[in-house]
């Protein structure tokens, strides 16, 4: 049943979404599609790889609720760290691409940290690295929505920022959580993968997106 709902939510996905966002988000147009698309891809990318750590570090590495919930302020101290190193950047039409490239590598660190012989450490790094990007490319997105908008149409043009993460990110999760919750009979590690795989999948998406929306 579960399968069937998220089919029939993707189907409703594709055929209302592009009417609520810029034309040519789903392709990356250059411009403000990309910075739309990358801020819905790059939120995406993070909230897959955060929302199974806490799972994995009880579960898996038998941490404490308290110790696995130390563990992600790592996010908020590097997402701070991000914050303030971009407002001190001077290059920053530069900030999305590096950004993305953080996240990228900390998603592949996270993702890791399914295989038992790895030690906690790597997911600690992993987070870090990936908020520190997000951190840098979130308030630049925001500036670039406006810098690439009329006057008229920044009002509109900003929510779509925001509805364009709030639709990745529910859709990935859900799609994620599907995966998860059918694989888990077959591998844990496999499992998951269908969060952390598909988190590093989309942060090398964001990389090529960057590109396009400096």
């Amino acid at each position: 049943m579960s399968v069937v709902l998220v089919v029939a939510g993707l189907a409703a996905l594709v055929v209302f979404a592009p009417r609520l966002l810029p034309a040519g988000t789903f392709r990356g147009r250059a411009g403000l599609p990309s910075v739309v698309a990358l801020r819905g891809i790059a939120g995406a990318a993070f909230s897959a790889a955060e929302v199974f750590v806490p799972l994995m570090l009880s579960r898996e590495r038998g941490l404490s609720p308290t110790a696995a919930g130390l563990v992600l302020t790592t996010t908020a101290v590097g997402w701070l760290a991000g914050s303030w190193l971009q407002g001190r950047l001077s290059a920053w039409d530069r900030v999305p691409v590096v950004g993305a490239v953080l996240l990228a590598v900390g998603a592949a660190g996270v993702a890791t940290t399914v295989l038992a012989v790895v030690p906690l450490v790597v997911c600690i790094g992993g987070l870090a690295v990936m908020s520190l990007g997000m951190g840098l490319v979130y308030p630049v997105l925001s500036t670039l929505t406006l810098r690439l908008s009329a006057p008229q149409e920044q009002g509109v043009n900003s929510s779509a920022l925001q509805l364009s993460e709030s639709l990745f990110t529910t859709t990935v999760l859900a799609v994620a959580g599907t995966l998860f919750a059918a694989w888990l009979v077959w591998s844990t590690a496999t499992a998951y993968l269908a969060g952390f795989g598909l988190a590093a999948v989309l942060a090398l998406l964001a990389v090529a997106v960057a590109f396009r929306a400096r």
